[in-house]
C-alpha cells in the first residue's frame, strides 16, 4: 500500500507528464526514479558557497497547475529539487513541463541543449515567450577545486562554489541554442530575418548587448513569423 507521501509524489508525476502531453509514460516507473537526492562530497574540506540560485525552498508549481510545492533550483548539478515530507528530492527530467515560482515571480522550462558536445536536458530562466522562440537564461554555478598550501609560500584554499555568468540562449520546439554575443553573429542566427530585425533595431535605438532590448527584438521577431 503507497503511502500518503508516494501517492503527493505520483500525483505531481502525473500533472508533469500531462503538462509535456506525453504518451505511453509508465508513471509508476518515473517514481521510482525519483531518487532522493545526494549531497556533495564535503569528506576533506569544507566547500565555500552555495550550489542554489536560492538556498531556500519557495512555492511553486508545476507547469501553472493548481497544487503548490516547495521547489528551488540547484544550478550546480542543473537540477530542480523539491520537497516533500521534509525530504529533496530531484523532478525527473523524463519530459517538458515549467516551474513557476510565486516569488520571485520567475519561471524555469525544460529544454535539450548542447554543452561541450554532449546533448542535455536542463532547466533554463524563461524571460520572453510571446511566440515561438523564447529567449532564455542559463543559471549555472561551477565547483572551483582546493588549492593545497605549499610549505612556506601558499595558504591552503578550499573548494569554492561559485556563480558564472548567465548566458543566453534561443529557444525553439524544446531546443535551446546559445546566442552568440555580437551583433553581426547575433543578425546571422535570425539569417530568414536579420534585415528586419538590424532595421528595427536600428530605428528604436536598440542594443544586442542589452538583455532588456533583446526582449524587444525577439518579441518583434516573433511578430514576423
Amino acid at each position: 500500500m503507497k503511502t500518503k507521501f508516494q501517492n503527493e509524489l505520483m500525483i505531481l508525476i502525473f500533472f508533469i507528464n500531462i503538462s509535456s502531453y506525453s504518451q505511453n509514460t509508465d508513471v509508476e516507473n518515473i517514481y521510482t526514479d525519483a531518487t532522493s537526492l545526494t549531497a556533495i562530497d564535503r569528506t576533506s574540506k569544507e566547500i565555500v558557497g552555495s550550489s542554489y540560485i536560492s538556498d531556500n525552498f519557495l512555492r511553486a508549481k508545476v507547469s501553472n497547475r493548481g497544487m503548490v510545492y516547495s521547489m528551488r533550483y540547484n544550478a550546480y548539478r542543473d537540477e530542480m529539487e523539491i520537497e516533500l515530507e521534509g525530504k529533496p528530492f530531484y523532478l525527473p527530467k523524463t519530459s517538458y513541463y515549467a516551474i513557476n515560482f510565486d516569488f520571485p515571480d520567475k519561471e524555469y522550462q525544460l529544454f535539450n541543449f548542447e554543452e561541450k558536445g554532449e546533448t542535455k536536458k536542463g532547466f533554463f530562466v524563461v524571460i520572453s515567450k510571446n511566440g515561438a522562440t523564447s529567449l532564455l537564461l542559463k543559471e549555472k554555478i561551477k565547483l572551483y577545486k582546493e588549492v593545497p598550501a605549499k610549505l612556506g609560500f601558499t595558504r591552503y584554499e578550499p573548494p569554492i562554489l561559485g556563480r558564472l555568468d548567465d548566458k543566453i540562449y534561443i529557444g525553439t520546439n524544446q531546443e535551446a541554442v546559445e546566442l552568440p554575443n555580437k551583433k553581426k553573429d547575433i543578425l546571422n542566427f535570425f539569417n530568414d530575418k536579420s534585415k528586419d530585425l538590424e532595421s528595427y533595431a536600428k530605428k528604436n535605438k536598440y542594443s544586442f548587448n542589452k538583455t532588456e532590448d533583446l526582449i524587444k527584438i525577439i518579441n518583434y521577431y516573433n511578430s514576423l513569423k
